[in-house]
């Protein structure tokens, strides 16, 4: 398994302890680039005034469509919710299609997110502490408002050692903190079962490519968006995916967590995590597993196990 349980999904002021946050496997491409520079993006952004946080139970009772930017989004029609939430390059996206978006939301911490919201439609934003303060700043200057929630990446001390949820308690103790989950979507849907949300439509969370390795929904490429990841491909449902190894991961978790959620997560579109839901736990945990050096260097992933 590449993952462990997770007791995240709380303030640190109503139950304070250890965190147990999922463990990306190594030499997968999980690791942040600016991983030494989260420490000091936090505390600036804890100085934002006025510091809105997120609150529990503000959308009680209230269903969302929680929106990536795979290539899926494309084609689906978003309806029968009351709020629609849109996770980077989904937001710019949506709102050029005249689509009534009613959030952003964005977790990464290097300058994508920067570079995707660089004229940021007039909406609030939903944004975690440990994103670049260069994005907090700019969507404060074109007046957008941000509203903030912490995002477990791991924050260690001048020891060497983790200690985030130390560190946020003796900083805003009744800040929200989310660890579970394996990218933006998957994250937020902590935060959202934290407002009150009962039910969470997800869209565009396709954790693989589309035709010509398409990898969001306004265009991108794999080459544009990742650079020169390592792509892997496996068939599946008669269906030949190519992906990269965070995002069949994420994929797995994804599928797992709406499995369990008992109807309040529902994944909408052809995509893996659907086309993975009724897979059983047996066939779940082969392709979620530590890759071999032969299948990542020959770029092909047997996802048959099982079938």
């Amino acid at each position: 398994m590449w993952w462990v349980g997770t007791k995240m999904g709380r303030t640190a002021k109503a139950r304070p302890g250890k965190a147990v946050v999922p463990q990306p496997p190594i030499g997968i491409e999980l690791k942040c680039p600016v991983e030494h520079k989260l420490r000091d993006y936090v505390a600036e952004n804890l100085k934002t005034r006025p510091l809105m946080v997120v609150a529990p139970d503000a959308f009680k009772g209230k269903t969302l469509a929680l929106c990536g930017a795979g290539p899926s989004l494309r084609t689906q029609e978003i309806k029968d919710v009351d709020y629609i939430f849109a996770c980077n390059s989904a937001l710019p996206y949506l709102v050029s299609r005249g689509v009534n978006v009613t959030a952003g939301v964005g977790i990464d911490q290097t300058p994508g997110l920067l570079r995707e919201w660089r004229y940021p439609p007039d909406v609030p934003y939903y944004v975690a502490t440990s994103c670049d303060p260069a994005l907090i700043r700019h969507l404060r200057a074109n007046g957008r408002h941000c509203i903030f929630f912490h995002n477990f990446v791991g924050l260690k001390n001048d020891e060497g050692d983790c200690d985030e949820f130390e560190h946020y308690c003796s900083t805003w103790p009744t800040m929200f903190m989310v660890g579970k989950g394996f990218s933006v979507v998957s994250r937020f849907i902590g935060v959202a079962e934290w407002m009150g949300f009962t039910r969470i439509d997800i869209y565009g969370a396709d954790h693989a490519f589309g035709p010509d390795d398409i990898a969001h929904a306004n265009g991108e490429t794999a080459k544009d968006a990742y650079g020169q990841p390592i792509i892997m491909e496996g068939e599946i449902g008669g269906r030949v995916w190519r992906t990269r190894p965070d995002m069949l991961l994420g994929a797995v978790d994804l599928a797992r967590r709406a499995r369990e959620s008992n109807g309040t997560i529902r994944l909408i579109g052809d995509t893996l995590p659907a086309l993975l839901l009724d897979k059983d736990d047996k066939y779940l945990d082969q392709v979620a597993r530590a890759l071999g050096p032969d299948e990542l260097e020959a770029g092909r992933i047997n996802l048959n196990y099982g079938a």
